[in-house]
């Protein structure tokens, strides 16, 4: 047997963990940040309000990592293991999570403020019990009284309990929050986690608590981030999984945690639900429990196989990463606490190291050279890190770097571009002992079209909005049409031969594949074509100063902004009556019914489905969509329309003098022109040239 020493040394990584691809956007943004101050002490300032917007932006950066799974799945003691902190999070067998849990890795925190705790509001513990809210917004969809009134009691029964528990103190924790300058993992689960109705202090705010902040440092996190330990999808307590949903919604990077004994064996439709719904290069599978698999080396390969065919079959690809791992063992390889193991886990590891030891010793494959962070060939070959943490936290962070940290810096850093070469042709217009305006000019004239090129882009990226929301539409109730033939003529080929009602299964998952579908062009057309829209308006922003200026030299191309992305509706994760896995429609399974009956009611339950799917998209997610690209047209424009009138300042000598005596002595002036000019330059080059983000092999970590 191989003793403890020698154990831990096949949790450990291959060599010296580096990032290098989030090195390097952390060092941008660093760069960015520096660029922004200078930006800030010289530009006009008119523009102060937008540089600072910037730097708040830039300082707000972080990757949104949620983990989501079933209940019990491992997600809690895998967050413990990431942020390197064994047993911070409760992950008994007793209590449950209840409320998300954000953990904030080197992020900005309220001043003094280390843990923070939200409660309901008044108005949101009311509306969860009430036909407007949250309970009867979900029940709605069913259109069944008796459904209703057994979610309403659900409910009722948790308010009551809390209320009871809490006595007076209840009504003064609506409406607030409770904060702390440090935390313990037993004030933690005071408000994270269910526990038995008769625990003085476990879970004794957990049903009230809304939200969870942890503020935490960590060296090992080379970018700014923040985990959500989310309730578990298959929560029973279906408000608890409509919060995790929404904060799906918002996520960047989405690790689906699934247990060893049952990674979709039995077709966890939640899971597979949301799969289907995120965007591929956010996902990551972590397969959790191989401490307790009988032979690890031998079940990995084989539960890998299985997975990846699986998502295969629901058109998912198969090079999805997928992680293998124990929790367990990577909550003490993240703490350097290997010998704590215990005896069980010990007996399993060791067995482990020495069968995948053995087999790549005889056999003729290669490690280092081939194999990828999550593929197939890492899982069945690497004799390191058999915890999975680094293999995880490998793919995390260069998924933060290439999907969230690229595209947010450079986002930041063409705004200021645009603002600074502004600012610098002010500048130097308002320095030059002759006036390089052309004599003459109607600014006023100028101001006007730019404020009817902002009217007509509006109003392209209305009709773009307009009509790709009716094609997603109408492909979307296409889909449910189509579902609701194929349903009726199964269900009535079931019943004509007298099968029992409760074996028969509408194709559902179909339904939703082909629903993500439909929005996924949606998804790719309405950025597409909104920057085709930005693009034009900065090409006439262009002509417009190629207009006024009459030395060539001192034009710049005008860069414009990058679209906004629609995001995932939440109706194309959350479950449906229509999947007929859930509690909605077991009562008229109960019940007797005629064959045309079941029909009928078939049919009023997808219609149902039908209408919420499609106003949901149509009256959030695409208005939604609409507003953000509004928003981004009006402040692109805005500070155009105030360089034209700040450069209108300077047609007449008098003017200019004047403008000079503000900015201060010519020397001064042309002094920030120069720093101006190192700016415009610093930023032009940020980034470049660009190095695609690639990982090292054996999970970015560099030998040394």
């Amino acid at each position: 047997m191989l003793k403890n020493k020698e154990l831990s040394e096949f949790l450990k990584p291959q060599g010296k963990v580096n990032y290098p691809d989030a090195e390097l956007v952390r060092n941008c943004q660093a760069e960015l940040a520096d660029a922004l101050d200078r930006l800030e002490r010289l530009s006009n300032p008119d523009t102060a309000a937008t540089i600072q917007n910037l730097k708040s932006e830039l300082a707000a950066f972080s990757a949104r990592i949620s983990l989501i799974g079933q209940v019990k799945a491992g997600k809690t003691a895998l967050t413990n293991a990431l942020i390197g902190i064994p047993d911070l999070l409760p992950s008994d067998v007793n209590p449950w999570t209840s409320v998300i849990t954000s953990i904030h890795i080197n992020t900005p925190q309220p001043h003094g403020k280390n843990a923070i705790f939200k409660f309901f509001t008044r108005e949101e513990w009311q509306n969860l019990i009430t036909v407007n809210g949250e309970l009867g917004e979900q029940s709605g969809r069913a259109n069944q009284d008796d459904e209703l009134a057994e979610l309403r009691a659900q409910v009722t029964a948790m308010q009551r309990r809390t209320e009871a528990r809490l006595g007076h103190n209840f009504g003064m924790l609506l409406d607030g929050y409770h904060s702390f300058l440090g935390f313990s993992p037993e004030m933690i689960k005071k408000y994270v986690c269910l526990g038995d109705d008769d625990a003085q202090n476990e879970g004794r705010y957990a049903d009230v608590t809304r939200s969870a902040q942890i503020y935490i440092k960590n060296e090992n996190y080379t970018l700014p981030t923040v985990l959500y330990d989310t309730p578990g999808v298959n929560d029973p307590f279906l408000l608890r999984e409509a919060m995790t949903l929404a904060n799906l919604s918002e996520t960047d990077i989405c690790v689906v945690v699934l247990s060893a004994h049952q990674a979709f064996s039995t077709v966890d439709v939640g899971l597979l639900r949301i799969l289907l719904a995120l965007k591929h290069k956010e996902l990551v599978l972590f397969v959790n429990r191989i401490d307790e698999l009988e032979d690890p080396d031998r079940q990995i390969i084989e539960i890998d196989t299985f997975i990846r065919d699986l998502l295969a079959e629901q058109d998912l690809p198969r090079e999805l990463p997928i992680v293998f791992g124990s929790a367990a063992w990577a909550e003490l390889a993240s703490a350097g606490q290997t010998e704590m193991i215990d005896t069980a886990n010990e007996d399993r590891l060791a067995q482990f190291a020495v069968a995948r030891s053995t087999r790549i010793a005889g056999s003729s494959v290669t490690l280092l050279e081939d194999a990828k962070p999550g593929s197939a060939q890492m899982a069945a070959t690497k004799t390191f890190d058999l915890s999975g943490l680094h293999e995880l936290q490998a793919i995390l962070a260069e998924k933060s770097a290439a999907n969230v940290g690229r595209p947010k810096l450079d986002s930041v850093r063409s705004r200021a571009l645009d603002i600074s070469r502004q600012s610098l042709i002010y500048l130097q217009q308002a320095a030059k002992s002759t006036s390089s305006l052309r004599a003459d000019l109607d600014f006023d004239a100028f101001i006007d079209d730019l404020d009817n090129t902002m009217k007509e882009a509006d109003e392209a990226c209305n009709v773009i909005a307009h009509d790709l929301s009716e094609k997603v539409l109408f492909l979307m109730s296409s889909t449910f049409r189509d579902f609701m033939l194929s349903g009726k003529a199964s269900l009535k080929a079931h019943l004509a031969e007298n099968k029992d009602i409760k074996e028969w299964r509408p194709d559902s998952d179909k339904l939703r594949r082909d629903l993500n579908l439909a929005h996924d062009e949606f998804v790719k057309a309405a950025p597409r074509q909104v920057d085709r829209v930005f693009s034009e308006t900065a090409t006439k922003i262009e002509r417009i100063y190629a207009t006024v200026l009459e030395d060539s030299t001192r034009l710049f191309a005008v860069a414009p902004p990058v679209s906004a992305s629609p995001k995932t509706p939440v109706s194309l994760m959350r479950t449906m009556k229509i999947d007929f896995q859930t509690g909605w429609v077991k009562s008229w399974f109960a019940q007797k019914f005629n064959q045309d009956s079941y029909i009928k009611k078939f049919e009023t339950i997808s219609r149902t489905e039908m209408k919420r799917t499609l106003k949901e998209m149509e009256d959030v997610y695409v208005i939604e969509f609409l507003k953000e690209v509004r928003t981004q047209l009006f402040e692109f424009l805005s500070e155009h329309i105030r360089t034209l009138q700040n450069l209108s300042l300077l047609g007449g000598e008098a003017q200019r003098l004047q403008v000079m005596r503000q900015l201060g002595v010519d020397t001064e002036v042309r002094h920030r022109i120069a720093e101006l000019q190192n700016v415009v330059a610093q930023l032009e080059t940020l980034f470049q040239p660009s190095v695609e983000p690639e990982m090292l092999r054996s999970g970015s970590v560099a030998t040394s």
